[in-house]
């Protein structure tokens, strides 16, 4: 009645958004399963995922269909694709424990305050440092999903160093930004 026809249809960028986290179930049980064809599979799968992830902001830009929903539930999508991949490969132990809780004590903390935000009908849209975090964090993931040894080890470790960096960064630069942002009046 009051609203316009585009805003009630389902568009691009949310249905991106609902694939990536759909993608969370086939990537968990095969990590699981652990063979090496289900390991191939997972690491297709977490790749479409983390693919996802970029177009459907650039989508929702470019549609300009940019909005506080989305600034929401894009991240919770990330977080629960990484959290729920990186928990599969710690249980399987080809992730370290010690970094999945860095990771996931980081991802409750800016989520609680995105939510805090929302209900106040603010947005806390992603920066920099978060979207390189959340890049970062989806590389890591999905090297260490990829099965295989040897040389891809230096490499994980690499993209986890950075992923883990950039967590504490981004972290720290949200909780900076929140009470200039919490004190907006929302629009």
């Amino acid at each position: 009645m009051g609203q316009s026809p585009r805003r009630r249809r389902l568009h691009w960028p949310a249905i991106l958004t609902v694939l990536r986290i759909v993608l969370v179930v086939p990537v968990v049980a095969l990590t699981l399963h652990r063979t090496e064809a289900s390991d191939w599979v997972a690491f297709a799968a977490f790749g479409i995922a983390a693919i996802t992830d970029g177009l459907d902001g650039y989508a929702a830009r470019r549609m300009d269909l940019v909005s506080n929903m989305g600034q929401l539930w894009d991240p919770i999508a990330d977080k629960n694709l990484v959290t729920a991949s990186m928990a599969a490969l710690v249980v399987v132990g080809r992730f370290p424990g010690w970094a999945a809780i860095v990771i996931v004590v980081r991802e409750v903390a800016v989520t609680a305050l995105r939510a805090v935000a929302s209900r106040r009908g603010r947005g806390f849209p992603a920066s920099l440092a978060g979207k390189a975090k959340t890049g970062a964090q989806l590389v890591a993931v999905l090297l260490f999903i990829l099965p295989y040894e040897g040389a891809w080890v230096p490499i994980r470790w690499g993209w986890l160093s950075l992923a883990l960096l950039l967590s504490i960064v981004s972290g720290i630069d949200y909780f900076r930004r929140a009470p200039k942002i919490l004190g907006q009046t929302a629009k």
